[in-house]
């Protein structure tokens, strides 16, 4: 194993990556990064009946989404490939062949009907149901070095394992409470520990950073480690995500789909962001940071072993706060493909300065349209509006005052536009609500929204003086 950090993110294909595997893939990415070393991505499909057509492709496309860019993996290729589990069975049989050769694994012929009785039975020392780790016509390496349809078991030795976890310390484990595992099938299949080993020992993986679902697992891949390699990676395994209900997060209990996230416009930078406060902390009180940040602070010694809680709005606001670190231009490109042109058709300047209005109600691209109605709103919205100025005292006389000093505007921006409708308000001595709930009913079909002075430069001088005549027009014919 080289000095060089490479990580490794190791989905299956069985389904839609859900934000738990995803904030896996942040650690691993960001800790990769730190070290300028590399972030690898192999796809474990060995799970023949449960892979979903598809799948891959999607993973790769959230991933890529996320920013959490790969240097090796099945799609580019790289020097430890190939990348899927499924083309690596030879391996997997080498390094089978290798244990037994040095009598660090044996050949296993226990019948089905000993396995399920060793299930229950309680062990005094590892071994198998019908000791063939101590038979002469099983051990020892296969005929002609191959696999010859016996099981492989490794040979656990009996005493303390103890683990060191970068999260959680000294971990031990005790080999009578493992037992002797099988590490080849019968039918030449590796079993997942021996397949994540032997793949993590021949891409040089010095960093095995995932959830602690997979504590359990452990000693055997330690020992497994120990015999192939001579040594071990660094361990890390990040705190158990809960949901609300206090169960773990998964898809079966809520976990939202990075699909559903890419879908609805959250910004990966937030998304990125939030997954990386679920057990770590920069060691401050800080929140929002950039990927940059993150890269530089990320350190395993500052992530916590206590179990967390996902909390739905939170990964919102932080989405929302990297929406506002951007700029103007950025947000008009970043909300582009979520608008709704049959509604909006703005293009270039006017789409910039529509979404400088709504920009700081937005948690997500997505609720482009949602914001735009107050800027922009349909028929029945102005209409009702309108309705509702004709029972507004002194509605006529405010509006005519506000339409002439905008009319009499030599400029039009956010600033004057906005000054003009508050002189106006002093020349006939109305200001706050009283001023402002009539001018954005007339305008917009509604009391409050965006600013409004950023408001009328995203409407334009025509359609705000067209809109005040309509409501004045209306008021007046109600009088």
């Amino acid at each position: 194993m080289t000095s060089t950090v490479r990580t490794r993110f190791a989905p299956s294909p069985t389904g839609e990556l859900h934000l738990g595997n995803l904030r896996i893939a942040v650690f691993n990415f960001l800790l990769a990064r730190r070290h300028a070393g590399a972030f690898v991505v192999r796809v474990e499909d060995t799970d023949r009946e449960r892979n979903r057509p598809g799948a891959e492709e999607r993973i790769f496309e959230d991933l890529a989404w996320a920013g959490l860019h790969w240097d090796e993996g099945p799609d580019r290729g790289g020097p430890f490939g190939p990348y899927r589990q499924s083309e690596r069975e030879g391996i997997h049989h080498e390094k089978a062949i290798e244990l037994l050769e040095r009598g660090a694994a044996y050949r296993c012929s226990c019948s089905e009907a000993e396995l399920d009785s060793g299930r229950t039975a309680t062990r005094d020392s590892p071994g198998c149901p019908g000791g063939c780790r101590d038979r002469a016509d099983v051990a020892g390496a296969a005929p002609e070095g191959g696999v010859d349809g016996f099981a492989i078991r490794f040979a656990v030795p009996d005493r303390v394992i103890s683990v060191k976890d970068e999260v959680r310390g000294d971990i031990s484990f005790h080999g009578r409470d493992i037992g002797d595992f099988v590490i080849l099938r019968s039918d030449g299949r590796a079993t997942y520990n021996f397949a994540v080993v032997a793949d993590d020992v021949a891409m040089e993986i010095s960093h095995v950073i995932r959830g602690a679902g997979h504590l359990s697992n452990t000693p055997k891949q330690a020992l497994l480690f120990d015999a192939l390699l001579g040594r071990r990676p660094h361990f890390a395994h990040l705190p158990t995500v809960l949901g609300k209900d206090g169960g773990k997060l998964s898809k079966r209990t809520g976990a939202p789909g990075v699909e559903l996230l890419r879908r609805e416009g959250f910004h990966p930078d937030g998304v990125v962001n939030y997954l990386s406060l679920l057990g770590w902390s920069p060691g401050d009180d800080r929140e929002v940071l950039t990927r940059e940040e993150l890269i530089r602070e990320i350190d395993l010694a500052r992530a916590g072993a206590s179990d967390t809680v996902f909390d739905p709005e939170k990964l919102r606001w932080v989405s929302s706060q990297h929406i506002a670190g951007m700029s103007t231009e950025k947000l008009a490109e970043a909300v582009e493909p979520y608008l709704d042109r049959s509604r909006f058709p703005l293009e270039g300047v006017e789409l910039v300065r529509a979404v400088e209005a709504i920009r700081t109600r937005l948690t997500t691209f997505g609720e482009v349209n949602e914001h735009l109605t107050l800027v922009f709103p349909e028929a029945r919205a102005l209409a009702s509006a309108r309705e509702e100025l004709m029972r507004e005292e002194g509605a006529g006389e405010l509006l005519a005052a506000v339409r002439d000093s905008l009319a009499g505007l030599s400029g039009w921006s956010a600033d004057s536009a906005g000054e003009a409708v508050r002189s106006a308000g002093k020349v006939i001595g109305v200001r706050g609500a009283g001023l402002f709930h009539p001018v954005r009913l007339a305008l917009s079909g509604s009391r409050s929204g965006p600013d409004l002075g950023k408001v009328l430069e995203a409407i334009g001088r025509d359609r705000t003086l067209e809109l005040l005549d309509e409501a004045l027009a209306r008021v007046r014919a109600g009088a």
